[in-house]
């Protein structure tokens, strides 16, 4: 299999991609707001239950080699300076499942949520808010979730190039200054054809789109997460 890039979304038929972005939205804030009360075996109950959701979901996981290298890194230094502040590596530890959970969240969102379904579903929501024209709000965000995946589609596009060409660089700064202008001319290039495809499709962002339905799935998601969050900050 080749390699997948990470917050990208992928079209299946999980409880996840069947469950309203709204739901899943309330769903991850709910379970932020508890992994800062939670104790280490609350956090970790949290963790168990992203996993097998991530399972689930048949995440690939290990097909994020390239991107997950960098959240590691930020893994390890919370866990690094969190210990030295704290000197309690329990307390280190609970940290870094925290950021862990987290990353893991947005990682199923992204993979479960595509991003007209969430303009869909924030546009009607944000419709009843007084002076909130929501389908321009919900069209912001639609492009943005469209736009963000094309940084690590550029990035791995031109590190793989480079590579195939044999290129080396002995000087760091010239090496990280070539390779950010590369990048950003490619992300310039991919964000003008984004605005061309647009153009061609006579993409109005003030344009109401239908509400996404609620189902039954929505309500299993909802009441799974209130049970994983209260068990999280019972143990």
């Amino acid at each position: 299999m080749a390699e997948a890039l990470i917050f990208h979304y992928r079209e299946q038929h999980t409880l996840l991609c069947r469950a309203n972005p709204v739901i899943k939205f309330l769903a991850v804030l709910i379970l932020c707001l508890v992994l800062i009360k939670a104790s280490l075996a609350g956090v970790l109950l949290i963790t168990l239950v992203l996993l097998i959701g991530a399972g689930m979901q048949r995440l690939p996981i290990t097909h994020y080699k390239r991107e997950l290298r960098f959240f590691a890194l930020l893994m390890i230094l919370i866990l690094v300076t969190e210990y030295l502040a704290q000197q309690d590596i329990l307390q280190a530890i609970t940290a870094a499942l925290r950021f862990f959970c987290i990353i893991l969240c947005g990682m199923l969102i992204a993979d479960a949520t595509a991003p007209d379904d969430l303009a869909r579903a924030l546009g009607s929501l944000l419709d009843r808010i007084p002076f909130v024209h929501g389908a321009v709000v919900a069209s912001t965000i639609e492009l943005t979730l469209s736009i963000l995946p094309l940084i690590f589609d550029a990035s791995l596009e031109v590190v793989t190039a480079r590579k195939a060409r044999l290129e080396r660089r002995r000087n760091p700064y010239t090496a990280i200054t070539s390779l950010a202008s590369a990048i950003f001319s490619l992300l310039l290039d991919k964000a003008q054809e984004l605005s061309l495809a647009l153009e061609a499709r006579n993409f109005d962002p003030a344009r109401k789109r239908p509400a996404l339905p609620y189902s039954i799935s929505d309500l299993i998601l909802f009441i799974l997460t209130l049970l994983v969050a209260v068990g999280s900050l019972v143990v």
